[in-house]
């Protein structure tokens, strides 16, 4: 066969048959290959798929894999056209290297330039991939090819810190800590302006799991005496008792930039589309100050910007109901001080409170306290799912025992029949009626469903991350959570069983664009299940990279306790406890790859000869 009879195209989800059956033509693993479909090359001829190549990036790097010819057309060149068309892709889109695993072709890849390497030495994004997972054989050899050398971060620029919440103070206190030039930029007009938004509430985690480590190093010089570990801390607390002390150090205060709201990231003199040089080419930060515009250069960009100010709607697909922006006025987004600040706007009135995570359990006990104290006061509770054994939590087999008490309280609410409870309702509408509110909206089967007579409704169905910040900047999201896409699958709450997130750090936090990291809440996106916790070992990888220690940066240790809840096949809501049993003893667990021989093993196991290349 001639090569210019062979075209290459893009695969296509309809041609998944032809590859999977070249793949096991070529005994060639299939394993992971599917979902990766659309970054593979075909080549055909008149129509039919004679070879096939495929590119697995994460991030800066890639794996090349599947690279498979037709077995009556080997040694034509059509596999050489291949793997030259995806080098020559892989340059043109940054690729800083590529990465192989073979055992029959080591000699065919090193004539391109590929060099034997060892297979622990492999990034650690590419140790999650299908064949690094047990795809290929244990004996196969890692290959590498560098496509360009990694930048040199001008080490005069500062990096820039979009937040002074607790995560963003945790990055702050580890590039302290590595002498590494900062500058941090927060919108409200005190750092921990989020936690102080809702600085009433009573955390579920006690101090020790609130108190960054680096942070807390710190601050010791001065005398400052960490809180008893084992207490709860109102959100508020956090803020005064360990943020505004840290952000008043000396070698801290100078460089926040308070009142400081970020308008959009790029890439100086580079916009989206262009490659080129684009990894040397400093960050560009422009943000607004006392109403003047200002741009601030920057090695690396941490965004720890969160998503408190960026409530979901009361609506159920997404959007705003129909008529919810016309009744801003009489909604809350977030957790409101009922006992408090705003007593007055529910005492005597009849709220409606839509949501099932946390911040709808302490809207509702604090308006249930509030009955109690002032007649005429009525509440109502709308959740979206029939299944509540999520909601209520795990109780007594919650590794923290406020969280479980919390669900436990709200369960008891539900069951004193003191409030109206609309269990599967979906909003789709909000309406003025006689100076009150009326909302309608459907149940799981689709009837119609409406409460009338509503003076107040409390909002507290999540948040979502403002991407419109970083729109000039190439990031890779998970396409429902709008997470980083290396947590989505860890995180999914959809998915996510017993409240376990695998130990992660800068790999999963970081984008194709070299430099930027999203830290904190924002890097799970619409994601309900982080903990500021998670956030203190974030910032810590993702210091350590930044300043160039790999070491440090991948060695990811991660202590949380677990929630005593699955989300899988939920039990019954009459259960007591989750499907999880006890919560195991929380350990700091660090990631680690074994080593892979090719030795025989104690009992060998005959299987086919693979190339995974």
């Amino acid at each position: 066969m001639l090569l210019n009879a062979i075209s290459l195209r893009q695969a296509g989800a309809s041609d998944w048959p032809a590859v999977e059956a070249l793949l096991l033509a070529n005994k060639l693993p299939t394993e992971g290959a599917q979902s990766h479909l659309p970054t593979y090359l075909l080549a055909t001829s008149n129509g039919e798929v004679v070879g096939c190549a495929g590119a697995e990036v994460y991030g800066q790097v890639a794996l090349l894999r599947s690279v498979a010819v037709a077995p009556g057309l080997h040694r034509q060149g059509i596999g050489r056209l291949l793997v030259e068309r995806l080098l020559h892709e892989a340059r043109s889109r940054d690729i800083a290297a590529l990465y192989l695993l073979t055992v029959t072709a080591p000699e065919y890849f090193a004539q391109y330039g590929f060099k034997r390497m060892k297979n622990e030495d492999a990034p650690q994004a590419l140790k999650a991939s299908a064949e690094f997972q047990g795809a290929c054989p244990a004996c196969a050899a890692l290959m590498a090819l560098t496509l360009r050398e990694a930048p040199v971060a001008d080490a005069t620029l500062p990096v820039a810190v979009l937040g002074a919440g607790p995560v963003g103070l945790a990055a702050v206190a580890q590039l302290v800590e590595r002498g590494l030039p900062f500058v941090a930029l927060e919108a409200g007009t005190q750092v921990g302006a989020n936690l102080r938004d809702y600085g009433h509430v009573q955390l579920f985690s006690p101090w020790q799991f609130n108190v960054d480590a680096g942070m807390a190093r710190l601050l010791a010089p001065t005398g400052w005496e960490a809180p008893p570990a084992a207490e709860l801390p109102r959100a508020g607390e956090v803020a005064e008792r360990v943020l505004q002390p840290f952000a008043a150090l000396p070698q801290v205060a100078p460089f926040i930039k308070l009142g400081a709201r970020v308008l959009a990231v790029s890439r100086e003199g580079f916009d989206k589309v262009k490659s080129a040089g684009r990894d040397k080419a400093a960050f560009l930060v422009r943000y607004e100050r006392n109403g003047e515009v200002h741009e601030l250069r920057a090695r690396a960009v941490i965004d720890a910007t969160g998503t408190w100010n960026q409530p979901n709607p009361v609506g159920a697909n997404g959007l705003q109901a129909i008529g919810e922006a016309e009744a801003q006025d009489r909604i809350f987004y977030g957790i409101p001080d009922v006992a408090g600040a705003q007593r007055s706007r529910y005492g005597g009135k009849r709220t409606l409170v839509v949501g099932a995570g946390h911040s709808a359990a302490n809207a509702l006990l604090a308006l249930a306290d509030l009955a109690r104290q002032t007649p005429g006061t009525r509440l109502a509770w709308a959740v979206r799912s029939p299944a509540l054994q999520r909601v209520f939590g795990g109780g007594s087999a919650d590794a923290l025992p406020a969280r479980g008490a919390l669900g436990a309280s709200l369960r008891r609410l539900r069951d004193s029949g003191t409030l109206e409870f609309f269990s599967g309702l979906r909003v789709t509408r909000i309406a003025r009626v006689g100076g009150q509110l009326r909302v309608t909206g459907l149940d799981t089967q689709q009837q119609p469903v409406v409460v009338n007579g509503l003076d107040e409704i409390i909002c507290a169905t999540g948040q979502r991350p403002d991407l419109s910040l970083t729109s000039e900047l190439r990031l890779k999201l998970d396409q429902w959570l709008e997470s980083t896409e290396a947590l989505g699958p860890l995180i999914d709450p959809n998915l996510h069983s017993c409240g376990t997130v695998r130990p992660h750090g800068h790999r999963e936090l970081a984008h194709p664009e070299p430099g930027f990291y999203t830290v904190g809440v924002k890097s799970y996106g619409r994601a309900p299940t982080f903990l500021m916790a998670t956030g203190f070992e974030q910032a810590r990888s993702v210091a350590a990279a930044i300043a160039g220690d790999l070491t440090a940066a991948d060695r990811v240790e991660l202590d949380l306790p677990e929630t005593g809840v699955c989300s899988v096949e939920l039990a019954p809501e009459a259960a007591t406890t989750g499907c999880c049993g006890p919560a195991p003893q929380v350990a700091a667990v660090a990631v680690a790859t074994p080593k892979r021989g090719c030795g025989p093993a104690a009992a060998p196991v005959a299987q086919p000869a693979r190339c995974c290349g």
